[in-house]
């Protein structure tokens, strides 16, 4: 409880030094707000999220996590709590039964996604994954140099912070998203929703927008983080025609 005041305290003194960011906060959960329906339907959701137990799940796997890895310069590659309770809103809003994602990494974003999915009683997340193990050797041009570092520890499996519980609704193939995503899609045919969280150069999230955005049938949602990191996600939202929605400073949703 007390360290629950500090962090509530702690966060009111860091929107006071920095109203603009406090604006564009309220400003973002008025657009997630509005696509859900109305901010009754978000806090509902939010109340389930905290129910279940998974942010403190993930708080003690990040510790875990930077025990492991500390001083090697690999960060966990986890979105804020806000926006993972965003993530979750929006899988339980549209109740995909085909979702696609690539990038796993530790696995924090996928877990909001599964838990959403556990939630709805259904659906399956496919996800594809290049993944980064601390300590191991890799080929000069195996990632991206603009890549965050996201690492896993020795030894571990990408997603291995994500609850066993929740891995039942969860494929996952492993190899670079131009070799597996093509394959993956024509197996699946139409999809429900898609997310871009893997290598963010241009060339990458441009391939995978224009690969998944056939797939999705009407309606259905075209996600990515670290929208803007290149010129990709806002040059396809406008060939598109589609305005975004945004989740998080560099995440945002495009509906078919």
């Amino acid at each position: 409880m007390v360290r629950g005041l500090k962090r509530t305290l702690y966060r009111a003194a860091r929107n006071l030094r920095h109203p603009r960011r406090l604006v564009e906060a309220r400003r973002i959960r008025a657009e997630v707000a509005g696509f859900l329906g109305g901010d009754a339907v978000l806090r509902g959701y939010e109340r389930e999220l905290e129910a279940s137990g998974l942010r403190n799940h993930l708080l003690e796997k990040g510790r875990e996590h930077a025990a492991a890895v500390g001083g090697s310069g690999h960060s966990l590659g986890a979105i804020g709590y806000a926006e993972g309770g965003y993530l979750y809103a929006i899988y339980r809003h549209v109740t995909p039964a085909v979702a696609v994602e690539t990038g796993v990494a530790n696995g924090f974003s996928t877990a909001f996604a599964l838990l959403a999915l556990q939630r709805n009683g259904g659906g399956r997340l496919h996800s594809v994954d290049l993944p980064r193990e601390v300590g191991r050797d890799y080929e000069a041009d195996t990632f991206y140099e603009g890549e965050g570092r996201a690492g896993i520890p020795s030894g571990a499996e990408p997603g291995w912070l994500i609850p066993p519980e929740l891995k039942e609704r969860w494929t996952l193939a492993l190899g670079r998203t131009q070799d597996e995503l093509p394959p993956l899609l024509d197996r699946l045919g139409t999809i429900d929703s898609f997310m871009h969280d893997s290598e963010h150069s241009f060339e990458c999230m441009w391939f995978e927008f224009n690969e998944a955005w056939p797939h999705l049938r009407d309606g259905g949602l075209l996600l990515s983080d670290d929208v803007n990191s290149t010129e990709a996600f806002p040059r396809f939202a406008g060939e598109q025609g589609r305005k975004p929605v945004r989740l998080a400073r560099g995440m945002a949703l495009l509906q078919k």
